[in-house]
């Protein structure tokens, strides 16, 4: 049993052994996993929830304002007391450092839920998603927009997984504060010009303003000419698809002839989550 806490937790080997897994119904019977989220959720919590007691296991809600960490008592005391109780769990954080905390005082398995770093859950569930609709991950995939959590964790994928070719199209202000981890397959640029989109095969984005950003307004103004229209999505491949892991801002990162359009697979991701859960947890527990 291991935490996931960033998909580089996992090699491809295990990737695709997480896609390809056939989940038993009754895997995690008599287990009791916790759902600590420090942040609004709507698909990750219903996704572990529901897929946790499909499982034959049993979720226990802990509302983390209602902790006694509220109260004064140490991290460590908190996480060790959980740990006497509970047998994994499922922690959404507004500091990445808290699960890497977390960790040093639960011995048992932790899972991301997201944290400002990463969100390895959704890209798990994305790669799912991309190889059940084309059959390969031999693929051009686009994202637009903000250098995000969530483009971090598909960064993350694509370095595991070669066949994939990812382009980043970000703004100059942006990308050239961040340093990731970089690879052939992985290419940053500044203008959709720069890009022969009819190369690609998938076009990702996120909302503009992540829950921790504080400079909202700005970085808005900022990505403003980075939003997924149907100008931008007629020039891809004739196949191509539209996915985002919601929710959306209308209007901002996407248009709402593209998130309802016909190339928008967005349901079928976020139906996806709950399937790419229940394969994660059999993995870990198996």
């Amino acid at each position: 049993m291991r935490s996931i806490l960033n998909v580089s937790d996992l090699n491809f080997k295990e990737i695709n052994r997480i896609i390809s897994l056939d989940y038993q119904n009754n895997f995690l019977n008599g287990k009791n996993i916790g759902l600590i989220f420090e942040k609004p959720s709507t698909r990750t919590r219903l996704s572990f929830s529901v897929g946790i007691n499909q499982l034959g296991g049993n979720f226990i809600d802990i509302k983390f304002n209602e902790l006694n960490l509220s109260r004064d008592e140490s991290f460590e005391d908190t996480f060790r007391a959980l740990n006497c109780y509970l047998d994994g769990l499922i922690y959404r954080t507004t500091n990445h450092n808290n699960l890497i905390e977390a960790k040093k005082f639960f011995d048992k398995p932790i899972i991301n839920a997201l944290s400002d770093k990463s969100h390895p859950c959704q890209a798990i569930s994305d790669l799912l998603t991309l190889k059940e609709h084309f059959n390969t991950f031999d693929l051009n995939i686009l994202w637009m927009g903000d250098m995000n959590n969530v483009c971090f964790s598909l960064v993350e994928a694509a370095y595991l997984i070669d066949e994939i070719n990812l382009v980043i199209c970000t703004p100059e202000a942006i990308s050239k504060n961040t340093q990731w981890v970089t690879a052939s397959n992985i290419l940053i640029i500044n203008n959709i010009k720069d890009i022969d989109l009819k190369s690609i095969n998938c076009v990702m984005t996120d909302v503009f303003v992540s829950m921790n950003d504080k400079d909202g307004e700005e970085k808005v103004s900022l990505l403003q000419s980075y939003s997924v229209n149907n100008d931008l999505m007629s020039k891809t491949a004739f196949n191509s698809i539209f996915m985002h892991c919601l929710p959306a801002k209308v209007g901002y990162e996407v248009t709402e002839e593209v998130l309802r359009g016909p190339k928008s697979i967005v349901w079928k991701q976020a139906y996806n989550r709950m399937v790419a859960q229940k394969k994660l947890l059999q993995f870990i527990y198996q």
